[in-house]
Formats: C-alpha cells, sequence, structure tokens
C-alpha cells in the first residue's frame, strides 16, 4: 500500500509539474508566465508574510508591515504573489 501511495503521488507531479505543461507545442514553465505580466506595476510588499499584493485588492498599503516596489523587484527579493495571481495592469 505504502509503494502504492508513493508511485501515485510521483504521478501526480509529474502530471502537474508546469515545466511539462505545453501550449501550442512549446513547452512553458511558471516563471515565463510571471515574466508575461506587466512589470512596472507598483506592488504592496507584505514584508512579514513574503507575500505582494496588486493595485485595487484589499491589502494593498494597508498591512502593519511592508513597503512599495514594482512587481520584477518583488519577485526578484522572493516574494510571490497573493493569491498565486501576478498583477496585470497598473492601476
Amino acid at each position: 500500500m505504502r509503494r502504492f501511495l508513493v508511485v501515485v503521488c510521483l504521478v501526480a507531479v509529474l502530471v502537474c509539474s508546469p515545466a511539462l505543461s505545453f501550449t501550442q507545442g512549446q513547452p512553458t514553465s511558471a516563471p515565463q508566465t510571471e515574466n508575461q505580466c506587466k512589470s512596472d506595476v507598483k506592488v504592496w510588499v507584505n514584508t512579514h508574510s513574503g507575500v505582494y499584493h496588486c493595485p485595487g485588492t484589499r491589502w494593498y498599503g494597508v498591512t502593519k508591515s511592508g513597503t512599495y516596489m514594482t512587481q520584477t523587484e518583488a519577485q526578484q527579493h522572493g516574494y510571490r504573489p497573493a493569491y498565486g495571481k501576478v498583477c496585470q495592469s497598473g492601476a
């Protein structure tokens, strides 16, 4: 039973891996899709949680600890987008 669960988990990882997803026959990865977003968008980075928020969202500029920076800078510093959604346009 344990071996079966290990196999199922490995298959799930391989199937769900972003490196293996294809768009029109070309492999794409998560960093490429993040780089396709607007990089000049000013985001609010919650420095305590490591999450950044897009303009117009609930927590933009209102968390206790944070700073403004561009989306590209936030990604380069290792911050991740809130709810896994990168910002698409400036507000």
